[in-house]
């Protein structure tokens, strides 16, 4: 069965909503906020970086056209929330997992978005990284902490890359090219996360600084 773009996009946007709010719950039980808190967290870490796409691509955001999105937030949200309640901590594996798995499909989404809509290259890289990262700064944002993706992460650096990969294999075929950036995003963050790789800090004191990804 052939799949049009807006199909592979719809795919992979829920597929990234589903990852992400659990992400977002988490946070937000460390935060020790209540029930509606992290309903709201998990909402919008699910949904922002979609949202600041389609606004970057002055369309209707899809969360708003596609009535399943929230659905999708809120009912994945609300899984995460019974898991956090009855545990009081998520896996480790199980949050990495679902990081890795929610950025690559996000960065995958946002760059064929943007080839899809005819963009440049540069476009491309930069909407692959603003949907993969939008929902965790809007997250981080509420939980009242410096984002991640700016001091610690190589979340944007890998969605980047995958952004890059769907461009160059997008004319072979469109399901494949947007397969290969899910699996680029989602391995060089978990390589990320196995060696501890980040961005080096200028004149910083924590062992960063000769990491470079």
């Amino acid at each position: 069965m052939d799949l049009s773009t807006a199909d592979i996009i719809g795919i992979l946007d829920r597929a990234g909503i589903v990852a992400f709010a659990l992400s977002g719950v988490e946070v937000g039980y460390r935060r020790r906020l209540d029930v509606f808190g992290l309903l709201v967290m998990g909402v919008v870490t699910a949904t922002g970086g979609g949202l600041m796409r389609d606004v970057a691509l002055t369309r209707l955001p899809l969360v708003l056209d596609k009535p399943d999105y929230l659905l999708w937030a809120a009912g994945s949200s609300a899984v995460a929330i019974i898991l956090v309640w009855r545990s009081r901590r998520l896996p480790r594996f199980l949050l990495a997992l679902a990081d890795a798995a929610g950025l690559g499909a996000f960065a995958a989404a946002g760059a064929l978005a943007a080839v899809h809509a005819g963009l440049a290259l540069p476009a491309v890289i930069i909407l692959a990284m603003l949907t993969a990262t939008g929902g965790g700064v809007v997250r981080d944002l509420l939980a009242d902490r410096v984002p991640l993706v700016l001091r610690a992460e190589v979340n944007a650096t890998a969605a980047g890359i995958g952004g890059l990969c769907l461009w160059l294999a997008e004319p072979v075929s469109t399901g494949g090219a947007s397969l290969l950036a899910v699996a680029v995003t989602a391995a060089l963050r978990v390589a990320g996360i196995a060696f501890n790789l980040h961005l080096p800090v200028p004149g910083g004191s924590d062992g960063r600084q000769g990491r470079l990804l």
